[in-house]
């Protein structure tokens, strides 16, 4: 008879070992598509700052990063759907404003205002509290003690940017800082959508830059005009790649399998690395050193994230990446 029972507990233990390993494997992927998007939100960081600092303006950098794209994954819309149909009017319009156009716009602007690295310290290392705060509104997630501990090194980060900034820092920054801060509630707004919409990454993808594409060419061309021809055609190619393939592409992709692996919170939380990359990258690329204080808040708003998004909270891992 115990024999018997033991043949019948082997195929259970053989399915409980699978969906470890299942489980293990998903993790991992989900880790590795994040990293990929720190590198490529990094690139993106100082490829605009270095165009909207140089020949281009936000509207030419925006329209080179929809058209590319629309281009690429038209074949993913044509065979999917515009996004009404599947997930909704208002998704949509939230998938769009938040990782489209309205975000591109408002990023973009504020960096012709402040410097890479704090585009990575206020903007990006922001953006997870904005998907904690919204995830608890649309979820009923509640924050634990050490949540809290990091939203308020986080605030304590942005502020000794935005300090020092009003203190000696450069002549208008702050109006860079307050729409950094926007632009991540933007993302974040994405980020929470995308979770919920159960849309595949590449249909989210197709769906953001094909609205934002058809929205801007017309303004673009009509009321704008286009600096590309009369820009050097090394910098329009580098940032066609940067901006339609990396970002538009690549960037949205990865960081959709990420959200869909790992969850909003989870996913988020690896953007706390991109500050420290941007600052890294912009020395040799863009001339621009971070002083003291903003190494100290790097730092700050680095750790504030981790702890704020719950990557070291009690609650169980699957528990924290299924809700919706």
């Amino acid at each position: 008879m115990s024999i018997h029972l033991n043949a019948l507990a082997i195929p259970f233990q053989a399915a409980k070992a699978a969906s470890s390993q299942a489980e293990a494997r998903n993790l991992y992927l989900g880790i590795g598509a994040g990293l990929l998007v720190v590198v490529c939100w990094a690139a993106w960081i100082i490829a605009t700052r270095f165009a909207v600092t140089t020949h281009l303006r936000p509207v030419d950098v925006a329209f080179l990063r929809y058209a590319v794209p629309t281009a690429l994954l038209a074949p993913v819309l044509w065979r999917h759907g515009l996004g009404f149909r599947q997930i909704g009017l208002k998704r949509t319009l939230l998938l769009v404003c938040g990782a489209g156009l309205p975000f591109l716009l408002v990023a973009s602007t504020a960096m012709k205002f402040a410097p890479a690295s704090d585009a990575g310290t206020v903007m990006v290392a922001t953006m997870p509290v904005f998907v904690a705060v919204f995830s608890a509104l649309l979820g009923s997630e509640r924050f634990d003690r050490v949540r809290v501990i990091g939203f308020a090194a986080v605030a304590a980060g942005v502020a000794a940017i935005a300090a020092h900034t009003l203190l000696g820092g450069a002549s208008g920054a702050w109006r860079g800082h307050l729409l950094f801060v926007a632009a991540a509630a933007l993302f974040a707004m994405y980020t929470v959508t995308l979770r919920r919409s159960g849309v595949s990454p590449w249909h989210a993808a197709a769906i953001v830059n094909f609205y934002s594409f058809v929205a801007l060419t017309p303004v673009y061309f009509l009321v704008f005009g286009s600096r590309l021809l009369s820009a050097p055609a090394h910098e329009v190619i580098t940032q066609a790649a940067m901006q339609g393939v990396v970002t538009g592409v690549i960037a949205l992709f990865l960081y959709g399998e990420a959200v869909r692996r790992l969850g909003a919170p989870r996913a988020a939380v690896l953007g706390s690395l991109t500050p420290v990359v941007v600052a890294l990258l912009g020395m040799p690329l863009l001339g621009e050193f971070p002083t003291r204080v903003a190494w100290l808040a790097i730092v700050a708003v680095s750790l504030g994230v981790v702890l704020a998004s719950g990557a070291f909270s009690r609650a169980p891992v699957a528990a924290r990446g299924s809700a919706r």
